[in-house]
């Protein structure tokens, strides 16, 4: 794998200034190529239990449900890791105008693989033309999923970008976005490497989205600009679970602010949504009782502020999300991500300092998780009898962007 990103990466540079010459040479234009960056990070990070990972620990979610063994919680042993996997790799793109809008690229891949199984394996992030005018931008390509509000994020050093209660997931996608004070901005997409679950699939699959017929859609709106920024949408995702049977539409609904005070940033933003494991949060899809499907409700909330110096970066996060149960009662399997969680939340502190192209920061990450069951009515979740767990993750990380 080493060897053929290797190869790649030469190719890739070489038609780079291949494609400069050859324009250059004909005097067609000189605004044409592609040009590199990204960062190189390492991030060294110690947690007190076991979690709910992804890639050797790197990507946390919550802490594991308790594992009783002799009278003793095994998962409530330590843990460590060193890894660089998140380093990235960006190629911006520039050329002529389409018929008089203006043209653009972004190839971006990480270290990162796609599973635990080929971690430092090269993966693709990002791959997306865009057009653009006075009046919109047109994406087409994988990009980032538009519950994922590229202008209102958690700015933590976490590789988690407070997930479960963010959402997080990158797409395949068209995205129509206009400008000026109030934007609209409308998607249709499909999914990729983050994917809803369901029978056969516990780890997630793009067959159930695909074989529904339809695309996921999403509208919002956003007003506002550098000192003030707002927003809200809608999303819709209809899904066929298996060949033969029916399908199920869930719907999602985000509201989001970000304000400039003083030298400080405030965040916040909030969640409410059915089936969303696609986007890491905590939620389920169940066989309900009448041959169909039922999905749960999750309910999230985070707020962060953060600020910047001179050599100095500060910010704390807090989240919190809350399972409402399933709209209908279970009649058979549960799928989907702790979707009999009860509600975890989190607060994470960092730090750090930067000169130059260089930053070294720490984070203090405390997250709590209430486990629990199906309540005998078959739709609410019952804790009674199950302790919560909780995990304290130090995170050191230093980050060279070039």
């Amino acid at each position: 794998m080493k060897k053929q990103f290797s190869i790649l990466l030469i190719l890739l540079l070489g038609l780079t200034n291949y494609s400069y010459g050859q324009w250059n040479a004909k005097g067609t234009s000189s605004d044409f190529g592609i040009s590199w960056g990204g960062f190189v990070k390492a991030d060294y990070m110690y947690d007190t239990r076991q979690n709910v990972t992804a890639r050797e620990g790197h990507f946390l979610l919550f802490p594991s449900l308790a594992n009783m063994e002799g009278g003793k919680d095994i998962n409530s042993e330590p843990n460590f890791n060193i890894l660089a996997v998140q380093t990235r790799l960006t190629g911006k793109i520039h050329g002529p105008d389409f018929f008089g809008m203006k043209t653009s690229g972004v190839i971006e891949g990480a270290f990162f693989g796609q599973s635990d199984s080929n971690i430092n394996g090269f993966r693709l992030r990002h791959a997306f033309v865009q057009l653009s005018n006075d009046k919109v931008d047109i994406i087409m390509g994988q990009y980032w999923n538009p519950l994922f509000v590229t202008a209102v994020y958690p700015g933590t050093y976490s590789f988690n970008t407070g997930v479960p209660f963010q959402p997080f997931s990158r797409n395949p996608q068209i995205r129509l976005t206009t400008k000026g004070k109030i934007r609209f901005i409308g998607v249709v997409f499909s999914e990729r490497d983050f994917a809803s679950r369901g029978p056969g699939a516990p780890a997630g699959s793009s067959t159930f989205l695909r074989n529904s017929g339809l695309p996921q859609f999403h509208t919002q709106l956003q007003f506002g600009g550098k000192e003030f920024l707002g927003g809200f949408g809608l999303n819709l995702k209809t899904l066929r679970p298996e060949l033969g049977g029916g399908t199920i539409t869930n719907k999602v609904l985000i509201s989001y602010m970000k304000a400039t005070l003083g030298k400080a940033t405030f965040k916040l933003e909030g969640i409410y949504g059915e089936n969303m494991s696609d986007v890491l949060s905590i939620s389920g899809l169940a066989h309900d009782q009448n041959g169909g499907y039922t999905a749960n409700k999750t309910l999230s909330v985070w707020s962060e502020i953060e600020g910047k110096g001179k050599s100095m970066e500060w910010g704390i996060f807090a989240g919190y999300s809350k399972n409402n149960g399933f709209n209908d009662p279970v009649g058979g399997d549960i799928y989907g991500l702790a979707p009999t969680m009860d509600h975890a939340f989190r607060v994470s502190p960092r730090i750090g300092w930067f000169s130059g192209n260089m930053t070294i920061g720490t984070e203090f990450e405390y997250t709590s998780a209430q486990y629990g069951a199906l309540a005998a009515n078959k739709m609410d979740i019952d804790t009674r009898g199950i302790d919560s767990v909780s995990n304290f993750r130090v995170l050191v990380s230093a980050i060279y962007g070039f």
